[in-house]
């Protein structure tokens, strides 16, 4: 059976101390498509705090009780890294934008060249930048999904497998004036864009299932 990942962003992670700590995203690694981390609010009431907890010290998402458990505990999770510090590819580009062109590192009003008029300039990061293969879920929603015969939709949402963190299939929304929907198998992915805003799939029909809308 597989999930909605965006449902786990109405589940509380709740910390060996009983602590309820909400989850905001998703990190997970584009090559084994499993998620890494997760995106989580160690802040107070309008202090939010970001911090990235590893899915190594948290269980399985209770489906049936609606909730993630830890062993770590309020003051461990409050401990983990600053969300800022594992940058996913998006912070990386973005990174590596600002210094080409002499700009602050953190710019709050930062957006960038949008893809739909033309491709953005794409860098080549450094190791110190981050993982190059570390994406947050966020940033590919509305991605546009394209196999070797054209464009194919938008990328919207993620499908989580029962007693896993892996994300076994992506959702595709097609049609401009009818809107289908088509299933897509993450290991069907041989590359993904910032750049360009893409996501490319190969045309096998094995990979591909057609949704009702």
């Amino acid at each position: 059976m597989f999930h909605h990942l965006s449902t786990l962003l109405g589940f509380p992670l709740i910390t060996a101390d009983g602590k309820r700590r909400a989850i905001r995203n998703f990190l997970f690694d584009d090559r084994s498509w499993q998620v890494r981390y997760l995106v989580v609010d160690a802040g107070k009431w309008f202090t939010p705090r970001l911090v990235v907890v590893p899915t190594s010290a948290v269980n399985l998402p209770d489906w049936t009780g609606k909730i993630i458990r830890t062993h770590l505990t309020a003051q461990e999770i409050s401990a983990c890294p600053h969300a800022e510090t594992v940058r996913p590819v998006s912070s990386q580009q973005k990174l590596a934008w600002n210094r080409h062109f002499g700009w602050r590192d953190k710019d709050p009003n930062w957006s960038g060249p949008s893809t739909i008029d033309f491709p953005r300039r794409e860098f080549n990061v450094s190791d110190h930048c981050g993982d190059p293969h570390l994406r947050r879920t966020r940033d590919l929603i509305s991605y546009q999904v394209w196999t070797e015969d054209g464009y194919l939709g938008l990328l919207q949402g993620f499908l989580l497998g029962d007693g896993s963190w892996h994300i076994g299939y992506f959702l595709a929304r097609t049609g401009d004036w009818i809107y289908g929907e088509k299933v897509l198998s993450s290991s069907s992915v041989v590359g993904i864009s910032w750049g360009q805003g893409r996501v490319l799939v190969e045309s096998q029909s094995d990979t591909i299932r057609q949704e009702a809308s």
